[in-house]
């Protein structure tokens, strides 16, 4: 067997443009630039191959030269292929591949291009390409010549097929667009991980992938190679392709150009009360919250009206970040809530990192009709814990650019402060203005009196009349509109220590003291009877009533309001 130095030397005295590739290798480079140091020079040729005499062989292609290269590996039968025309080409220098392929080289005189799968295992080496030349060893298997015939002229024969590239709408590609051994692996990779990334289905991934191998990588990769780099891309978390409409808000428009288009105005989710985009909705402890939270998300997800209010029928996600399973499913039982695949509620642990926008994309691959999605509450998922104006505004702002980007509403249920002003109930939201300022609806659950048992439901939008609701729970504990606003009369005095206790959580002392301290118009035992009678209503009320063991001083007694909520 000749030794690859000599072989190199032949090839240069023959005027073939050569250069050195690594030992055992078809790409791995030894030059900067093959394309642009390939040469016929004999004492540069010499010189590489005394720095190491194992380099293989790249034969430069092109410029009157061209190689029909012939795959016989991986399923294809690139010879099959060629059969039926090979009794119409001139015969020619025919070179055995390592894989058991065949190089079939010509002579052309015209511009022939790199082309790959011009037919099934078929490739073609023109302008810009290069193949392994005899002796050139890869996996230890050398190329070897078939017959010793020189290269012989290309005829309309060999050109008609060359040709195919055209007729087949086979598109042509350069080397510089071919994907080396060496750097297959990593591209496909790369490749499959980009897929991943946008949300592709994973079938899809792989079929794409075995196509770039196919079409791009030289030689091709096994396909045992190919699944696995689509497995290990597969194992990243899959991305989301956005299929709802985006509400669209950007632009340079004239006056003109708005009054004249014809824009189909946005419905309410729920009419004047909740728009797409953010909503904020604000009550104290033990008003019903999570009641109102869940009986909107259920009216929404049934399409019947809420409050008297028209609604945007779809999905509604529920994200319970306070209760635990069992008390979601005594409110659902309590509130007769019928069973339906699009009300969902997602129990959850207080996360600072919840991502909403995942969560959101996750339930948009299920149900494409998501219509509103409830966080109860908003502390329990809140990454910023400043609580100046560009903080939080910051912070709602996010949250609203989400809802528009998914064209949906988002509810934070949210605290509010320990006093709420019934003639300014928006301003009780809990931190700063900012929270408040990039919200499209707030609405404000309350009571305007302690004892009350009716709620006010205070509504403010960008884009409706401000509207104050005086509504009750029934028997369900389902919140309806209270047509007569008249609450039961309650003792005065009784209103006064309640409204005492609950502002200033406990009170420990005399009967007698706390009579003269809030001016009541009775005495110490008269309010010890009038507190004995009415403890179950003080316990409706959040508040325990406990006589004290006595004492040499008068008989003590403690008054505690249990119903704050965590701020």
């Amino acid at each position: 067997m000749k030794s690859l130095q000599s072989e190199a030397l032949i090839y240069a005295q023959n005027h073939f443009k050569i250069f050195p590739l690594k030992v055992n290798s078809k790409s791995e480079q030894v030059l900067k630039s093959w394309k642009e140091e390939a040469v016929d020079d004999i004492d540069q040729v010499t010189k590489w191959w005394n720095n190491n005499p194992l380099y293989n062989i790249g034969l430069k292609t092109g410029n009157g030269l061209v190689v029909i290269d012939v795959d016989c590996k991986n399923g294809k039968n690139g010879m099959e292929q060629l059969k039926p025309f090979l009794a119409n080409f001139p015969k020619t220098r025919i070179a055995k591949t390592c894989n058991g392929g065949y190089h079939l080289y010509y002579k052309v005189n015209r511009e022939v291009r790199n082309s790959i799968a011009l037919m099934e295992g078929i490739d073609v080496r023109g302008d810009g390409g290069y193949v392994l030349a005899p002796p050139s060893v890869v996996d230890d298997k050398s190329y070897a010549w078939v017959n010793n015939l020189p290269i012989a002229e290309a005829n309309d024969a060999v050109y008609d097929f060359l040709s195919k590239t055209k007729k087949d709408t086979t598109k042509s590609l350069d080397d510089c667009c071919l994907i080396q051994e060496g750097k297959r692996n990593d591209y496909l990779f790369k490749m499959a991980c980009y897929l991943q990334k946008k949300g592709f289905h994973d079938e899809s991934i792989r079929l794409c992938i075995a196509k770039e191998n196919e079409k791009r990588c030289y030689p091709s990769l096994e396909m045992k190679e190919v699944n696995s780099i689509c497995s290990s891309a597969l194992n990243y978390d899959k991305g989301f392709i956005q299929t709802k409409r985006e509400v669209e808000y950007g632009g340079r428009f004239t006056a003109k150009e708005l009054l004249s288009s014809d824009i189909k105005e946005e419905q309410d989710i729920v009419e004047d009360m909740i728009p797409i985009g953010l909503t904020l909705i604000g009550a104290p402890q033990k008003t019903g919250k999570t009641f109102f939270g869940l009986q909107l998300a259920d009216a929404i997800a049934s399409g019947k009206k809420f409050l008297g209010k028209n609604v945007k029928q779809g999905t509604a996600l529920y994200l319970a970040f306070e209760d635990h399973k069992n008390k979601i499913q005594k409110r659902l039982k309590t509130m007769k809530i019928e069973e339906k695949d699009n009300l969902v509620v997602d129990v959850l642990k207080s996360d600072n990192y919840f991502d909403l926008e995942k969560r959101i994309q996750k339930e948009l691959e299920i149900n494409k009709d998501l219509r509103v999605v409830v966080v109860d509450t908003f502390a329990k998922m809140r990454r910023n814990k400043d609580r100046d104006y560009d903080s939080e505004y910051s912070e709602s702002t996010l949250y609203h650019e989400l809802a528009f980007k998914y064209n949906l509403s988002i509810i934070l249920i949210t605290h509010v402060k320990k006093e709420i002003d019934p003639n300014h109930p928006f301003d009780s939201i809990y931190g700063s203005r900012g929270i408040i300022a990039g919200a499209d609806s707030i609405i404000v659950l309350f009571k305007r009196n302690f004892l009350s048992k009716n709620r006010q439901l205070a509504i403010q939008g960008k884009d409706f009349p401000e509207e104050e609701l005086t509504i009750c729970q029934n028997e369900m504990c389902l919140f309806e509109i209270v047509e007569n606003d008249f609450d039961e009369q309650i003792d005065e005095n009784l209103s006064k220590v309640i409204n005492f206790i609950v502002r200033n959580k406990v009170y420990e002392g005399s009967h007698e003291t706390l009579c003269s301290k809030l001016s009541l118009k009775l005495r110490g035992k008269g309010l010890q009877i009038l507190l004995t009678k009415n403890k179950d209503f003080l316990k409706d009320s959040f508040i325990t009533y406990e006589i004290l063991p006595r004492t040499n001083k008068a008989r003590l007694m403690r008054l505690v309001y249990e119903g704050d909520e965590e701020t």
